[in-house]
C-alpha cells in the first residue's frame, strides 16, 4: 500500500490517497478528505485501471466522470490531479518491487 496526502489548491482542504494494486493492472483507491463535497467519492473504495487511467485525456477518465457525477466543482477541484498523481506514483513503486 502506497499513502499520499495532497492540499486541494481550489479550497485548501487536505486530500488523502491510500494506492493499493490488485494487480498489474488494477488499483484500488481509498481516498479520505475533509472536504464536504469529496463525500461521495470518499465512502467506498474505488477500482480503477490505472495505465488506462494515466493514459486518456481527463475527459475519458473513469475517475473522472466519477467526480463529475458526484462532486459539483470537479472542474476547478485538484482532487483529479492529485489521484492521478497518487496512481501514477504508486504504479512506479508497484514496478519496482514486482
Amino acid at each position: 500500500m502506497c499513502k499520499y496526502n495532497f492540499e486541494c489548491k481550489l479550497c485548501g482542504y487536505r486530500i488523502d490517497v491510500n494506492a493499493v494494486y490488485e494487480n498489474m493492472q488494477d488499483v484500488v483507491l481509498n481516498i479520505s478528505s475533509d472536504c464536504p463535497n469529496l463525500n461521495p467519492v470518499t465512502k467506498t473504495p474505488i477500482t480503477l485501471d490505472a495505465m488506462y487511467e494515466l493514459m486518456v485525456p481527463k475527459e475519458k477518465s473513469g475517475f473522472m466522470k466519477l467526480l463529475k457525477d458526484n462532486h459539483h466543482h470537479a472542474e476547478g477541484c485538484t482532487v483529479y490531479e492529485d489521484v492521478m498523481d497518487a496512481i501514477g506514483l504508486s504504479l512506479g513503486r508497484y514496478f519496482e518491487i514486482a
